[in-house]
């Protein structure tokens, strides 16, 4: 501060300016004549006191003249300063504000392998020179902070009120609101060594937005963005770089990574039956993505996780960059049991990340296939796709019933068989049974009898396939109708003359989305449902109207409704020890149209694999503990459902389902399911907050004779901030010249602080004018001027 000034505040008894603040000092008076008045009178007075010291004084030297005038002019004046009325107007200023925004995203945990010297070698001078461990792009921003002892930043303090932000998902204020002196700049530097890539999203443009509104009232000078310039989510850079124009601020941005392409193979879209067969192939589908690898090969491999063996190996070219590849890879199971299998591609050199690579699929190795036995009366369109299908599943051993063929259909088709079985140790021996449109009276009630059995005591399972001519109807009065989880009274179905235009898609129930793994066509919910939503449509269904008690509904119609309610299309439910699944509809083969057998065969297979279940729930637990995902983006909340298979060990108290998650690096936490209203025998739960590696969930209570339900997931960085790695230099080169800044990179961040305007002091609340005419300087002023006159003409004899 000017001394002077200083010496002024002591004086008039002001309040010392506080650090980062300054004054501004402004003059008023009311003085009683108008201007011109005023003028006159001190013109008057100069001349006057003039002459009469020239002539009263003329044996004096010219110098006693001249302070004698002067004297008796700052006489004069003083009264006309007392005349004034004068007032001393004080504001106060406080330094502009300077924000620096440090990106903090996981694309800044990115260690380039560039090409461009100068860049890489101030970067690994300034990590190597701070000790700050590899030369990621964060690392690079940190080092040049705290190079020097943090001397960017103490050069910044001195014009400026420095704030210092980090941005990625949201932004955060690291350190005060603001930093004044070397103290301050001190205290930041700790923090700023302790920053690491945390954020899943980079929301540069709503970092900047909100910086700057936290601000309202006055803008900053200037902004210093520290970015690789890569945002995957909210408001574009481009567009609050507009705000901040709007708003006069200029911004100053450092761009760090590379910009030459990054090296990256990314798998994703991984689907596997979680059931494999011995000597049967076990098939991983999957997605991979190459970027910066045009016409390079990648290797993609199946690989045993507790042994390190490779179990299959597949060699792919990569044609286009950035296009998806989709392929299938295939090994062959040898033993009976659980295992978990990596997919992986394998890393490539200089690849600049490796996370997404690979992914974890567990799969249950049986040896022995599902037993299916299929009947109708005529090879109708849904038979023949059915036969078609299954005959070709390499899980399953399909025996066929055809009510009407010709005594050579036998002979001539594998799967075919005579007769349905009879006795109840040839029919016990199959897992599901497939009853198609079946006129009445074609089975004898001994068969009947039998398949009643069949579900009810051997635990098997049972789904009705409606037709046009006789099933469902067709089992009233019989022992399978109280098997159907829908009641026959009132049924109705269109006639065979009806032209039947309108197409429908069955809509899925709550119980359906998350109750039943039987609708995963998926790695998701939300994917499974997209694909259900674009399945093809149907046109022939079944009107019914009541379902029996405990019955559960998968399916409905879209538009029909009975008695006020969609009616039911799919529904299941369990007798006995097994379980029965009813079809209202008979066009699930329009399904392959143009997409085969992807989602077709998925559905029928997962179907036969829910009939077949109760065959091994009492090793199971009698309960399935579900993820609606497999695997998850880190801070993704993962939805965990336990459902009961066995009715007796559901727990009377809603909130009686304890979990236990543990990850891999041996932390626990216990999370409580609920029970959920519309879903009986379904507990819910959301494990929320995640963050990236393996997890290994089981059921703590209710307690299981066998051992409890459990399963492992995975959730990983987050896929969009990892896919976009070159860094975006143009962007950020765009945005200062659009905003009146300018771009730096690191090794020429050093003109930064010079070329950073000083901006202009920030008014803060004005203090209450401080009257000075009346002050006791001014009367001391006036009788010294007055006294120290008189002295010297006594002294000069002057009368």
């Amino acid at each position: 501060m000017n001394p002077l000034r200083r010496l002024f505040e002591w004086l008039l008894d002001l309040k010392p300016s506080a650090p980062g603040q300054g004054t501004t000092w402004n003059l008023s008076s009311d003085f009683p004549w108008p201007t011109w008045v005023l003028v006159l009178f001190v013109l008057f007075a100069i001349t006057f006191v003039i002459a009469i010291y020239r002539r009263d004084a003329g044996h004096l030297a010219p110098w006693q003249r001249w302070l004698l005038s002067a004297l008796r002019l700052a006489t004069l004046g003083t009264v006309l300063f007392l005349l004034s009325q004068a007032m001393l107007l004080i504001e106060r200023t406080g330094l502009p504000y300077l924000l620096v925004l440090v990106d903090v995203s996981n694309s800044m945990g990115t260690v380039d392998s560039s090409t461009q010297s100068a860049e890489v070698e101030t970067g690994r001078r300034l990590v190597e020179t701070n000790q700050l461990g590899p030369a990621t792009r964060l690392a690079q921003a940190q080092g040049l902070l705290l190079d020097n002892n943090g001397q960017l930043l103490r050069r910044l303090v001195a014009n400026h009120k420095l704030r210092l932000h980090t941005v990625a998902e949201g932004d955060a204020l690291l350190g005060p609101e603001s930093s004044l002196n070397d103290a301050d700049v001190d205290s930041l530097l700790p923090l700023i060594r302790g920053l690491t890539p945390a954020g899943n999203e980079t929301r540069l443009g709503d970092g900047l937005r909100n910086t700057l509104n936290s601000l309202r009232g006055s803008p900053p000078s200037a902004i210093v963005l520290l970015s690789d310039g890569v945002s995957t989510d909210g408001e574009s850079l481009q567009t609050a770089a507009q705000y901040a124009r709007q708003r006069s601020v200029p911004i100053y941005t450092v761009a760090l990574g590379s910009t030459d392409p990054q090296l990256d193979l990314e798998l994703h879209n991984v689907l596997v039956d979680e059931t494999a067969f011995v000597g049967e192939p076990a098939s991983f589908a999957f997605t991979l993505t190459g970027r910066g690898l045009t016409g390079k090969t990648a290797r993609v491999q199946l690989r045993n996780e507790s042994t390190g063996e490779v179990l299959a190996s597949r060699d792919l070219t990569i044609e286009d960059d950035g296009r998806p590849i989709k392929q299938e890879l295939a090994f062959t199971p040898r033993q009976v049991g659980d295992v978990a299998v990596i997919i992986e591609a394998v890393e490539i050199p200089q690849e600049s990340n490796t996370a997404n690579n690979r992914e974890t699929r567990r799969i249950s190795v049986r040896d022995e296939k599902l037993r299916v036995l299929l009947v109708d009366q005529q090879p109708r369109w849904e038979f023949r796709q059915l036969k078609d299908l299954l005959g070709r599943e390499k899980t399953v051993d399909l025996k066929t019933v055809l009510l009407d063929a010709d005594p050579e259909f036998v002979q001539e088709d594998r799967t075919a068989l005579a007769n349905i079985p009879v006795t109840r140790e040839e029919l016990f021996e199959y897992d599901v049974c497939l009853l198609g449109d079946i006129p009445p009276g074609t089975l004898s009630a001994t068969v009947l009898e039998n398949l009643r059995d069949f579900v009810a005591e051997r635990g098997r399972g049972l789904l009705f396939l409606s037709g046009p001519r006789h099933a469902p109807e067709s089992f009233r009065n019989t022992p399978l109708e109280p098997l159907l989880p829908v009641e026959l009274e009132g049924i109705r179905k269109p006639a065979p003359q009806d032209s039947l235009r309108q197409e429908f898609r069955p809509e899925l129930t709550p119980e359906a989305r998350k109750g039943s793994a039987l609708f995963r066509f998926a790695d998701s919910e939300r994917e499974s449902q997209e694909v259900w939503s674009f399945l093809p449509g149907m046109f022939w269904s079944v009107d019914v109207q009541i379902l029996r008690p405990g019955a559960i509904t998968w399916a409905v119609h879209p538009q029909k409704l009975v008695q006020g309610r969609p009616v039911p299309l799919i529904v299941t439910q369990r007798f006995g020890g097994g379980r029965v699944v009813y079809h209202g509809v008979e066009e699930t083969w329009r399904w392959r149209y143009r997409l085969g057998d992807t989602y077709y065969g998925r559905y029928w297979v997962q179907a036969l694999r829910y009939l077949a279940h109760s065959r091994t729930a009492a090793s199971e637990g009698s309960a399935e503990l579900l993820a609606d995902r497999k695997a998850y983006q880190a801070g993704d909340p993962v939805t965990l459902r336990l459902r009961f298979l066995n009715e007796r060990l559901i727990p009377a108290d809603p909130a009686g389902v304890q979990l236990v998650v543990e990850t891999a690096a041996g932390t626990r936490e216990q999370l409580a399911l609920r029970g959920l209203p519309d879903l009986a025998g379904v507990f819910e739960g959301q494990l929320a907050h995640t963050t990236a590696g393996k997890y290994h969930v089981f059921v703590a209570s209710p307690t299981f004779p066998h051992a409890p339900p459990a399963l492992d997931f995975e959730v990983r960085a987050s896929e969009r901030e990892s896919r976009s790695l070159r860094a975006e230099a143009g962007e950020l080169n765009r945005v200062s010249t659009q905003t009146g800044g300018r771009s730096y990179t690191i090794s020429t961040a050093s003109r930064l602080v010079s070329e950073i305007p000083p901006g202009l002091p920030v008014p803060l609340e004005p203090e209450s004018p401080l009257k000075i005419w009346n002050h006791w300087l001014v009367l001391l002023a006036f009788a010294t001027t007055l006294v120290s006159e008189w002295l010297l003409r006594k002294r000069w004899r002057l009368t």
